[in-house]
């Protein structure tokens, strides 16, 4: 409920912004002579330095890479996970597996935050999972930071850990770098 309230008062503040930015554009400075004017100043200030300062802003892909070391010629599988299912958002995990004689190697992760995310960021920290062959269940460990935004401004950062049980039972394959070898098997005429 925190986090509905959270997102809800983020949400109020930037309405309120374009709502200053707009009647600025129409009244002037008439539209700060109300009881709330070192607010409604205060409120526009911040805005446009946000916006200033946003193209500044460095984005976190969150993704994380576990191993180099595979066969890039063998298929892909990927499986999805809930690390946290909240009521307005959930922080979700993508895990790509190689797989290398019936035997799923975890190449990396990439995980986000879905949902009502109006003033939370997600940024990926760690993560370690074993390699399991097929309808083997295996553990994770996962960490990041959930921070918390008022106005694009970091309000409070907390620290995220996450422990559970993966089972491939039904994998989503890619078979992208098998199409890719039979083009270039049917491209190069020695190959035939």
């Amino acid at each position: 409920m925190i986090h509905l309230l959270w997102s809800t008062i983020n949400t109020i503040i930037v309405i309120y912004f374009l709502y200053l930015i707009i009647g600025f554009i129409r009244k002037g400075k008439r539209i700060f002579d109300t009881k709330f004017k070192a607010i409604s100043i205060f409120i526009m200030i911040i805005g446009i330095i946000q916006i200033i300062t946003y193209s500044q802003v460095k984005e976190n892909n969150n993704r994380v890479i576990i191993t180099e070391n595979y066969s890039k010629l063998n298929n892909l599988a990927m499986q999805k996970v809930i690390l946290e299912d909240n009521l307005t958002f959930d922080i979700n995990m993508l895990v790509t597996y190689s797989i290398d004689k019936n035997e799923f190697i975890p190449i990396e992760s990439y995980s986000s935050i879905t949902g009502f995310v109006s003033g939370y960021t997600w940024e990926a920290g760690l993560f370690e999972i074993d390699n399991y062959k097929p309808n083997e269940k295996v553990e994770f460990y996962a960490t990041g930071i959930l921070k918390w935004n008022l106005f694009g401004t970091n309000f409070y950062s907390e620290n995220k850990t996450f422990r559970g049980i993966i089972k491939l039972e039904k994998p989503v394959y890619n078979n992208a770098q098998k199409k890719l070898r039979n083009v270039n098997d049917q491209n190069n005429p020695t190959n035939l």
